[in-house]
Parts: structure tokens; sequence; C-alpha cells
């Protein structure tokens, strides 16, 4: 099974449709975003999803939480305040926006995968058994390339997708 984990979409429903586009040729089950969509009309552009699933957790610049809870719940997925823990195919994940305690989570090995957003910075790495990844930014007009990685779970092989 894969998923697509993506974060900081920042308001750019450009970057959010090639993402949409780009998870639903790989044909994702799932996709998981880390916060700061900041934006219901962003936040629909994942409406587009080709049966997967959309979770999500809000990030600081997620102001409206009011309406992106709406506009998500309007079309099946869901919203978290700060953290989102869950199985998937067998695999404990756990989201968070800001990495502020993930060290502390990483470290108790309790989770196959933690994903996290905010910095900006793609970050994929192991820690014992569990892969951590930060998917990078997937939109926004700060400077440099937009990214989203879709994972297979079974293997916990991810792949770094650039959108262009």
């Amino acid at each position: 099974m894969k998923i697509g984990i993506i974060s900081d979409s920042h308001n750019s429903r450009k970057a959010a449709a090639k993402a949409v586009d780009v998870f639903n040729e790989r044909r994702v089950s799932y996709v998981f975003h880390a916060g700061d969509i900041t934006s219901p009309a962003t936040a629909q552009v994942f409406s587009q999803l080709k049966d997967a699933k959309f979770i999500a957790v809000f990030g600081n610049c997620d102001t409206m939480r009011h309406l992106l809870r709406s506009c998500i719940d309007s079309f099946g997925g869901e919203i978290y305040e700060d953290t989102y823990s869950g199985y998937i195919n067998g695999r404990k994940i756990y989201m968070v926006h800001r990495p502020t305690s993930l060290a502390e989570v990483v470290e108790t090995g309790r989770f196959d995968l933690v994903i996290y957003g905010h910095t900006h910075k793609r970050d994929i790495h192991k820690v014992g058994n569990t892969l951590v990844i930060n998917p990078g930014r997937s939109g926004g007009s700060l400077m440099g390339k937009s990214s989203v990685v879709v994972l297979e779970l079974d293997g916990m092989n991810p792949e770094v997708i650039e959108l262009k």
C-alpha cells in the first residue's frame, strides 16, 4: 500500500493540484498533510484525490481552522488539532506539524513512521525502526523546489517527487 506525504502548502492551489495529480498517478491509498494548508480553497483541491483518504494536522499558519475543518469534512477527509496517531496497513503512524518534541516521540520507538513539517526542509532518516519524514514544502512563495513523498508501506521505501 502506498501513501502520499505533503506539508506546508501555504495556500498554493497550483502546487496542491500538482501533488494531487502525483498522488492519483501513483495510486496512493492515503494522503497525509503535515499542516499549513492555510486556506479552504487549497484544502478543497484535495477533494480531487481518487480513492485516497486525506488526513491532516493543523499547522501554525492555519488560522481559519473552522473553515478548513468544514471544507475537509465535506469531502470525507480528517484534520486533527495538533497530532495524528493511528494504524494504517499494520504500521503505526504519528504526524505533527512543528517538530518541537519530535526527538522524544521518535526515541520511544513506538511508531513505524513519524511525519512532520514546518521547517520547509526535506528530511528523511531512520532512528532504529522508525522512519522519519518531512517532505519539505509543497507550496508558498518561498524560493526553492517543492516536493512530496510517496511511501510504499510494505517496504517503507520513500520516493521523493519534485513538483514542477
